[in-house]
């Protein structure tokens, strides 16, 4: 669940994943000591004790070392979606691959780091608007993953972007409230938002303004 997992990597791979780690460890650290607007690449390269060079080899700008990296959750849940059982609906099917994700279904290593990376996102319109286009490029991930499931043609067919958008504003809601409460885990919240809009009949619940 947003946060990179090393267990099985070679030795090349976990060195990668430290200096990625430690670029974003940087920016984080020193964005919330003294602002965003303070905020440098060569800063954070100097504090993360790298190249500006070995920076833009992992990201391509501050914003981007420090929003969440959307694009990995979504691969993920595109492997895991494709593995569910064929008579599953796609909802269904879509609920559970990202709740058993390791970078939504599992407890962070260090959770407090990752609030702080949440709220500061939140906080600041230039870096939501960053990790907003993330999470479009990721929901794209998706939907193709689930055009595929469904053996269906995704510039023709309507259901597959529908469901991942909904999947993907079920994730940012349940976010919203993990950062505004912090006690509760993450996936908790994304399994119940899944099953309390699984049931809502969204077209009649609710209803405002109807008299008998």
């Amino acid at each position: 669940m947003l946060f990179e997992d090393n267990a099985s990597l070679g030795r090349r791979e976990q060195k990668k994943l430290e200096t990625r780690r430690a670029i974003r460890n940087a920016g984080l650290d020193l964005a919330l000591e003294n602002g965003l607007e303070s905020l440098t690449v060569e800063l954070i390269a100097h504090t993360a004790g790298v190249s500006p060079r070995t920076f833009f080899n992992y990201f391509a700008s501050k914003e981007d070392a420090l929003v969440t990296e959307a694009a990995e959750g979504a691969n993920q849940v595109r492997t895991l979606l494709l593995e569910r059982p064929a008579d599953e609906s796609p909802m269904r099917a879509l609920h559970y691959a990202i709740i058993n994700s390791n970078y939504y279904g599992s407890v962070p290593p260090d959770r407090d780091r990752l609030l702080a990376r949440q709220r500061l996102t939140q906080e600041n319109p230039s870096l939501m608007a960053h990790q907003l286009g993330k999470i479009s490029i990721a929901e794209r991930t998706i939907a193709v993953a689930v055009a595929e499931r469904m053996d269906t043609d995704i510039d023709q067919d309507l259901v597959p972007e529908l469901l991942a958008a909904t999947a993907v504003s079920i994730i940012r809601v349940a976010m919203r409230h993990w950062v505004a409460e912090g006690d509760r885990p993450l996936h908790e919240l994304i399994d119940m938002a899944f099953e309390q809009f699984e049931g809502m009949d969204l077209f009649n619940d609710h209803t405002v303004g109807v008299t008998s």
